[in-house]
C-alpha cells in the first residue's frame, strides 16, 4: 500500500463528508452558515454533549497558489502568526491558549491556512479573541521570517546542497510515484519538479500574501460545541466584523488538464536497494464537487477488498495490495498497487488489469457491495463523534457549503451507488489509454549490493598496493641508475 499513500500524498486527504441518520452523530448537516456585511463566512454548530469547543479560522490560500520557487509563502504565514503581536509575545500566547486548558495549531494544505483552537466552553470568548489578534496584530519583522524559514527547514528535513537539488530536479533520487504524478498533473505546479523549500520566499512576499489573501471574504469561521449563540454572534461581529470588506486579489487556482495517452514510471536510484518491487496505475478523476464522487468512493473500498482477497490471500503474493481515492475541489486521484518480490512484477500487474477489466465489463457482485457500502457508513459513523473531528469535516466541505448553500446528505448518496454507477465510473476513469503505469523498483538488491561492496573492498586495496609497488620499484631503479 505504499506506493498508494505517496500517490495519493498530493492531496491534502479524501474529501468526503459523513453520513446522518441511523449511523451518524443526528442532525450532522444541519449547521447554521451566514455571512458578515464583511464577506466573512461563519459556519456554527452548536452541540452540548461536551463542555468544550472546536474553532477553526480558515483562509482561503494554499500552495498551490504560488509557482514552486515560492511554494511556501501561506507556510510562513502558518507559523508567523504564531510568534507574537504588538500585545503578545509568542510564549505568551501559548500560555494564554494552555493555561485555560486549551490547544491551538496551525496547518497549510494545498488550498487553505488554518488555525485551530480546541477548548474549554467557558473560554471560548479567549479563542474567539486570540484568534481575532494573530489575524489581524502579527508583527512581521525579518527576524522573526528568518525565524519561520529555519522552522520550516526542519519540517522539510533539513537543508539540501545545490548538488542535491539539480539531482532531484533531473529526476535522480526521485521515486516512481512522485514521477508518476508529475505526468498525470502536468502544467500547472500542482506537483514541483525540483524539492521544495522555503529559500525562494522574501520578506516582501509574504507580506504581501497576507495583505492579498488574509481578507474577510477570504476566510472562514468554524465553531463546533456548547456555547450561546447570541452572546457568540455578537462576539464574532464586534470582533471580525470590524474588519473593512475587501475581496482577494491573490491568483486562482488553476485546475491540473487530464493527462493524455499511456505512460510508465520508473523511480531513479529511488530505493537504492532493496529485495522487492510495486507496480500500479494511477488515474486522474473530477473533483469532490463532482457527482461521480460517491461512486468512485464505494469502488475504491470495493476494488481495495477485491484486490486484498485476490493477490494477498489467494495468490499469497503480496503484503498490502489495494486502492486508493482522494479528490480535492477541482481534482482527483485513484489508485490502485501492490507489493511483490521482482520476479512477480508482470504477473501482479496483469491480476490488476484483470480486476479492473472485470468491473468495467459489469462484474460486479451486488451483495458484495451492499456490505461494502455498509462498511462506509459504519467507519465514518465513528469517525465523526468529536467536536474537533466535526469541525474537520466542516472545514472540508467549506467548497460545497459556499456553493450550494447547505451540505450534501452523504448517506443518502452512498445508498444510491447501483452496480451500474460501478461500471459506468470505471470505464469512465480507470481508462488503459489515460492512465500512469507505475514501477518501483530497487537500483540493485541485497546481494548486488554486497557483491560490490566485496569487489570494492577487493580491488581499491588492491589496486593501492599494485601503484604502491610500482613506485616502489620506479624509485629502486632510480637509485641503482
Amino acid at each position: 500500500m505504499f506506493i498508494v499513500l505517496v500517490l495519493l500524498g498530493a492531496l491534502t486527504g479524501l474529501t468526503v463528508g459523513a453520513s446522518a441518520g441511523e449511523h451518524s452523530p443526528p442532525n450532522l448537516y444541519a449547521v447554521d452558515y451566514f455571512k458578515l456585511e464583511n464577506g466573512l463566512d461563519v459556519v456554527l454548530k452548536k452541540r452540548t454533549h461536551a463542555r468544550n469547543v472546536a474553532v477553526r479560522l480558515v483562509v482561503n490560500v494554499g500552495f498551490r497558489h504560488f509557482p514552486c520557487d515560492k511554494r511556501e509563502t501561506p507556510h510562513f504565514l502558518e507559523h508567523l502568526l504564531f510568534m507574537g503581536t504588538s500585545k503578545h509575545g509568542e510564549v505568551e500566547l501559548k500560555r494564554l491558549i494552555e493555561n485555560h486548558g486549551g490547544s491551538w495549531n496551525g496547518f497549510t494544505t494545498a488550498t487553505d491556512t488554518g488555525y485551530q483552537v480546541d477548548i474549554y466552553d467557558q473560554h471560548l470568548p479567549l479563542a474567539i479573541n486570540t484568534l481575532y489578534e494573530i489575524i489581524t496584530d502579527t508583527i512581521i519583522t525579518p527576524e522573526k521570517i528568518e525565524s519561520a524559514r529555519e522552522i520550516i527547514f526542519r519540517e522539510r528535513g533539513g537543508k539540501h546542497s545545490r548538488l542535491t537539488h539539480w539531482l532531484y530536479r533531473n529526476g535522480v533520487f526521485k521515486d516512481a510515484a512522485t514521477k508518476g504524478l508529475e505526468l498525470l498533473l502536468p502544467g500547472t505546479s500542482v506537483q514541483c519538479p525540483g524539492l521544495i523549500t522555503p529559500d525562494g520566499t522574501s520578506e516582501a512576499d509574504v507580506k504581501e500574501a497576507y495583505k492579498s489573501y488574509y481578507v474577510p471574504a477570504n476566510m472562514t469561521l468554524v465553531v463546533v460545541g456548547s456555547f450561546d449563540r447570541d452572546t457568540l454572534v455578537s462576539q464574532v461581529k464586534a470582533t471580525f466584523g470590524k474588519l473593512i470588506h475587501k475581496e482577494s486579489n491573490g491568483s486562482e487556482l488553476i485546475t491540473p488538464p487530464f493527462m493524455k495517452g499511456t505512460k510508465e514510471v520508473t523511480g531513479t536510484l529511488s530505493p537504492l536497494i532493496g529485495v522487492d518491487g510495486a507496480v500500479g496505475f494511477v488515474y486522474r478523476t473530477h473533483g469532490s464537487n463532482s457527482p461521480d464522487t460517491y461512486p468512485l468512493w464505494v469502488l475504491w473500498k470495493y476494488l481495495d477488498r477485491v484486490l486484498h482477497e485476490r493477490i494477498r490471500v489467494k495468490e499469497a503474493m503480496s503484503y498490502g495490495p489495494g486502492s486508493g481515492y482522494s479528490s480535492g475541489h477541482d481534482y482527483g486521484i485513484f489508485a490502485t498497487a501492490a507489493d511483490v518480490a521482482l520476479g512477480k512484477m508482470e504477473l501482479a500487474k496483469a491480476i490488476l488489469d484483470e480486476e479492473l477489466e472485470k468491473l468495467k465489463r459489469g462484474g460486479i457482485e451486488a451483495e458484495h457491495l451492499a456490505v461494502v457500502k455498509q462498511q462506509i457508513l459504519w467507519e465514518i459513523a465513528r469517525s465523526y463523534e468529536s467536536n474537533s473531528s466535526m469541525a474537520g469535516l466542516y472545514v472540508s466541505s467549506l467548497s460545497q457549503l459556499k456553493t450550494n448553500g447547505k451540505l450534501t446528505n452523504d448517506e443518502a448518496s452512498i445508498a444510491k451507488v447501483t452496480p451500474e454507477d460501478i461500471q459506468r465510473v470505471a470505464n469512465q476513469y480507470l481508462r488503459n489509454d489515460a492512465r500512469v503505469i507505475v514501477r518501483s523498483t530497487p537500483t540493485m538488491t541485497f546481494t548486488q549490493f554486497y557483491i560490490g561492496l566485496g569487489v570494492v573492498a577487493v580491488t581499491i586495496p588492491g589496486t593501492g598496493f599494485y601503484f604502491v609497488r610500482r613506485f616502489v620499484k620506479k624509485r629502486r631503479a632510480r637509485q641503482a641508475s
